[in-house]
């Protein structure tokens, strides 16, 4: 059956996919575009089935803000080299613009999302397309929202290596309006930064979980009770320990990776006292790709 350039190029428009690609599908359909489609699809599912085993590690974590809202989300792939794949980083991008759209609450929602950008199908239709045009497995792993509120509250980022790490960092300024000086933006992308770079666990003591402190105190004293030293010293030995956790654990109290001979503390302070507001990081996210920790 012969197949004309204009059906190709409107296959082409509602998927997104490449020419020869698009024509296959259309002879084999015999000239029926939904079907075409539907079979795209299907060709998408299998190729998935077949790959199950294979591990989708690879891919891009990518955060999108808009408002009072910002989304990390991570998308898989089996290679680095379909995540440098111009669809599969148009499907990213795309992605990140209707969480921010359509705000879902869970994966499962997103998942079922309709964009024009993907023909008005659904977000895993469109990755069902893209499994059927590269021939590896692809997932849309994980999400998560952060709300803000943008009059004292800014979101801050930082992805390394090309989005095998991603982080945001939610900071709050003192006096609203120096969320977003110049100075609240450096502070912010140093502070992400910084996150990616010595993984902290809480931004301040008090944050850190407790069952974690509970645990530490308990190798602390063990390894007092080996230690050979008195009794009598044991719990200034185990502040001491804690307080060296602190200065690995809590982000203020990290060595500065800028600068080894300040504390992160330090940088806060010197952002402060040129915006002329306190600042202090609320929370921030960690995540790398394929690993199920955040």
């Amino acid at each position: 059956m012969d197949i004309s350039a204009e059906q190709v190029r409107e296959l082409r428009e509602k998927t997104g996919l490449g020419m020869m690609l698009c024509k296959k599908a259309l002879i084999d359909a015999n000239g029926d575009a939904e079907k075409a489609i539907e079979d795209l699809r299907k060709q998408g599912a299998l190729t998935a089935a077949k790959r199950a085993g294979k591990a989708a590690k690879e891919g891009k974590i990518s955060i999108a803000t808009e408002n009072d809202t910002s989304y990390i989300y991570e998308v898989n792939s089996e290679t680095d080299f379909v995540a440098r794949n111009d669809d599969f980083l148009s499907f990213v991008t795309e992605l990140g613009k209707l969480l921010l759209a359509h705000k879902p609450a869970d994966i499962a929602a997103a998942k079922a999302l309709t964009s024009p950008a993907f023909g008005g199908r659904s977000v895993d239709d469109r990755v069902m397309e893209l499994v059927a045009k590269i021939g590896e497995n692809i997932s849309f792993r994980r999400m998560q929202a952060v709300k803000f509120d943008p009059s004292n509250q800014g979101i801050f980022t930082y992805i390394h290596g090309n989005g095998k790490i991603g982080v945001l960092v939610k900071m709050t300024a003192g006096k609203g309006e120096a969320i977003k000086s110049e100075e609240a933006a450096s502070l912010g992308k140093d502070l992400a930064m910084q996150v990616a770079a010595s993984s902290p666990v809480a931004p301040s003591r008090e944050s850190v979980p407790a069952d974690i402190i509970e645990k530490e105190k308990v190798i602390y004293r063990d390894q007092a009770a080996t230690s050979g030293k008195p009794e009598k010293i044991w719990d200034k030995i185990i502040e001491g320990k804690l307080a060296k956790y602190y200065a690995e654990a809590v982000l203020p109290e990290q060595v500065y990776i800028k600068d080894t001979e300040k504390k992160v503390s330090d940088r806060i302070k010197e952002a402060e006292l040129k915006a002329g507001s306190s600042f202090v990081a609320d929370s921030f996210l960690r995540w790398e790709l394929g690993s199920e920790a955040s």
